[in-house]
């Protein structure tokens, strides 16, 4: 596909180059082998600008909408200057599927895209009383109607000023006050320097107001119209100021630049160097003509407070990110409240509770009862991933994604599965050790209880680290469908569980041998191997979400 300029726009007119957004060679398809939804895409997209992209129904305006989000990967071809965290997305259908009060959902998604907690839920309060929706703040996300719910996914793309906003058909619910507040915060954000890329049915969306029209078909993306686009200053750039200092008699003509008067009727105007002309011409060509008294050139050095001009939305209220340390942190505390929310730990939880029941009895040999408790976690902690990355609606997930990349938001859910079951595998081990006896099988060796709880809490580490090495490999994005997915994490946890030479078999027959033979074996190079599979499967399954999309 290439760039054009067709003839509905500016012909074949020179157009000054803008520094964007620029994609080169992109092209994308959802399977290997698969058909190209998009191909070859070339161009540039302004910063400070509306974008507005057209075309038929599945022809790929939402593919290239998500691209552009950093909520996919291009399959080829590269994507450069897209802020990497300061991207917002709204998508189409907005899923009321999510088990949060509308404040404790945008506290959260503000708190990912960076804002301190206090500052998230004030402009999620301030975004709310803007749509009329404030008293719905505490309404649970699934009692809302369509329009209510698709107010809040306008709101979670708001609250950080984006400096990229990608809006999928997302007036679509919206009532005709509600439509109007959208177009005059996308005006907003555009003349603070944030690129707003949008999709609507609505021919008339905006329709005075773009910068860049393109028309998305199955063999190209053009672009139909081209607006001039304002210079944006360049931190370190010295830049040409002209200062023109005019006397007259009549009113001082509208004219481009700085103007100040002073107490004798002359006027002062700062005017970048290349739009001088135009200011000395009105100035002239006035009825009746200004007297230009002088004309001074001053090059000026423009620094990053300069070149940018960020407008704040609510009185004294300026949007400050936080490290994206601190971003990553809060991606984990939502993935957590998501996970306890759900109530979806309940069925693994309740399994490994009755199993551990069934096999762990009072008085029976500690480090017996270990091994049968470790061997229980693997399953369980490949449970709780499946948990965890299915837990949140793929809408949802690709607003998350938008803000931390596709990847980390992977990560973090993989990670949330990890931490709980480390957590009930602790918990499990401490049971264990109350109950059992320290004792090895026979009654006649003492096993000392100390070290066997050691060797207890790194067995059930192996066996969890394993267990989520499992979960990210059999699940979305690389097993998909719910049927296969759950048969491979089956057959995958058995097998690591008995193969000769796995790191979660090793761990499980050292405490079992150990329980022969009262002697204690801590399981240091399992754990190093399963930390390894570990990392690796979690690698996979990050670059396989960004690749192929992540599951609705």
């Amino acid at each position: 596909m290439r760039d054009t300029t067709s003839e509905e726009g500016q012909g074949t007119s020179q157009v000054p180059d803008i520094t964007g957004i620029r994609l080169d060679g992109v092209g994308r398809r959802y399977a290997l082998g698969g058909p190209w939804v998009l191909r070859d895409v070339t161009l540039d997209l302004p910063r400070g600008g509306l974008v507005r992209i057209e075309g038929a129904n599945g022809t790929g305006k939402s593919t290239l909408l998500r691209l552009l989000a950093g909520v996919d990967r291009p399959s080829a071809g590269r994507i450069s200057g897209r802020p990497a965290t300061a991207t917002a997305y709204v998508p189409e259908r907005f899923p009321a599927a999510l088990p949060f009060p509308v404040l404790r959902y945008l506290t959260h998604l503000g708190a990912v895209r960076g804002l301190p907690r206090d500052q998230a839920r004030d402009r999620a309060l301030h975004w709310l009383d803007r749509f009329g929706v404030t008293g719905y703040a505490r309404t649970p996300l699934d009692e809302l109607s369509k329009g209510t719910c698709q107010k809040v996914a306008v709101v979670q793309a708001l609250l950080a000023d984006p400096e990229l906003l990608v809006l999928d058909e997302a007036w679509t619910g919206l009532d005709h006050e509600s439509r109007t507040l959208l177009d005059a915060a996308l005006r907003e954000r555009a003349a603070a320097g944030a690129t707003v890329v949008f999709v609507d049915h609505d021919p008339q969306r905006l329709a005075d107001a773009p910068t860049l029209v393109l028309r998305v078909t199955p063999e190209e993306v053009t672009t139909v119209r081209r607006a001039p686009q304002p210079r944006t200053p360049v931190p370190g750039h010295r830049e040409s100021v002209v200062h023109i200092e005019a006397t007259g008699a009549g009113e001082v003509p509208s004219v481009p630049g700085q103007l100040s008067r002073d107490g004798a009727g002359a006027v002062r105007i700062a005017v970048p160097e290349e739009e001088s002309d135009a200011a000395l011409r009105a100035l002239l060509d006035a009825d009746p003509p200004w007297h230009v008294a002088s004309v001074r050139t001053e090059a000026t050095a423009v620094t990053a407070a300069t070149a940018a001009t960020p407008e704040p939305v609510a009185p004294g209220d300026v949007v400050v990110p936080r490290p994206r340390r601190a971003a990553v942190g809060a991606l984990l505390r939502y993935q957590a409240d998501l996970l306890l929310r759900s109530h979806r730990w309940l069925p693994p939880l309740l399994f490994y509770g009755a199993v551990m029941a069934i096999g762990v009895t009072g008085g029976e040999p500690l480090l017996g009862s270990l091994g049968y408790e470790t061997a229980l976690l693997l399953p369980f902690a490949a449970w709780m991933v499946r948990v965890c990355v299915t837990n949140e609606p793929g809408a949802a997930r690709a607003c998350v994604a938008s803000a931390v990349g596709a990847g980390r938001a992977q990560l973090g859910a993989l990670a949330t599965a990890l931490g709980a079951s480390v957590l009930v595998g602790a918990v499990g081990t401490g049971v264990v050790v109350a109950v059992s006896g320290a004792h090895s099988d026979d009654f006649r060796t003492s096993v000392p209880v100390g070290p066997a709880a050691v060797a207890g809490l790194l067995a059930a580490a192996v066996s969890v680290l394993a267990g989520c090495a499992v979960g990210a490999v059999t699940n979305p994005p690389l097993v998909r469908g719910g049927g296969w997915s759950v048969l491979c994490t089956v057959l995958a946890a058995g097998a690591l569980l008995v193969a000769s030479g796995s790191p979660a078999n090793a761990a499980v027959a050292g405490l079992v041998t150990g329980s022969r033979t009262g002697a204690v074996h801590d399981p240091l190079l399992p754990l190093a191997v399963a930390a390894v599979l570990a990392v690796a499967a979690a690698g996979l399954s990050c670059r396989f979400v960004s690749r192929r999309g992540h599951t609705e």
